[in-house]
């Protein structure tokens, strides 16, 4: 009797991690393909960023570009005029009040910015993932190894559109990401991904 029981629950175990295998699966294969569809597009976002009590540090807003491959525009407007560029293999990042901006090869740089995450193809990016569906239209993110980029990225869409992102840093703080205005492409000029800055911008260049 004692080996039946034993059996049973061993075979309930099992059962229940096929289960949670295949469920695993389903959400990945998801996510990929919503991912995939939301690599050509342009809109506007508002980016909240919220401290570990909940109290809202930062409001910025802007307009953004996304192109395969890799290529992004990310243009925060307000409170302070920001741009952030990939043409594929470097991603540059200008503080244009500062007079000031900062190259670095894109490889390594996922996550230093929402286009950043969003430009990659989703089969390079989810295997290093765990994904949790939390709706028809809405996925967790959680980094399978420690990194200091951050703990939790949460991927909201809405008719197969992107239309949200929450990211909880290794500090506590949570941003949330609201896009609007969301319209594909079928490919844009590359020139749009060139950026070129004035002679009095000091130019950092990182990873050389």
């Amino acid at each position: 009797m004692l080996n039946k029981l034993v059996t049973m629950v061993l075979f309930s175990v099992v059962m229940a991690f096929q289960v949670a295998m295949v469920q695993a699966a389903d959400s990945s294969a998801s996510i990929e393909n919503l991912l995939e569809q939301n690599r050509n597009i342009e809109g506007e976002f508002r980016q909240v960023t919220y401290d570990e009590k909940g109290k809202q540090l930062q409001v910025s807003e802007g307009i953004f570009l996304l192109a395969k491959p890799n290529q992004f525009v990310w243009d925060s407007v307000t409170p302070f005029a920001q741009r952030i560029v990939s043409d594929g293999k470097y991603i540059t990042v200008w503080d244009v009040d500062l007079e000031q901006a900062t190259k670095k090869p894109l490889s390594g740089a996922v996550g230093s910015s929402p286009a950043a995450l969003l430009g990659q193809p989703a089969a390079k990016v989810l295997p290093h993932y765990n994904v949790t569906k939390l709706g028809d239209e809405k996925f967790r993110l959680a980094p399978k190894e420690n990194q200091d980029l951050f703990q939790a990225l949460t991927l909201s869409f809405r008719n197969k559109v992107i239309s949200a992102m929450s990211i909880l840093d290794a500090l506590g703080q949570t941003t949330v990401i609201e896009f609007k205005n969301v319209e594909a492409h079928e490919g844009v000029a590359k020139e749009n991904f060139v950026l070129d800055l004035p002679a009095n911008v000091d130019v950092i260049v990182e990873g050389q």
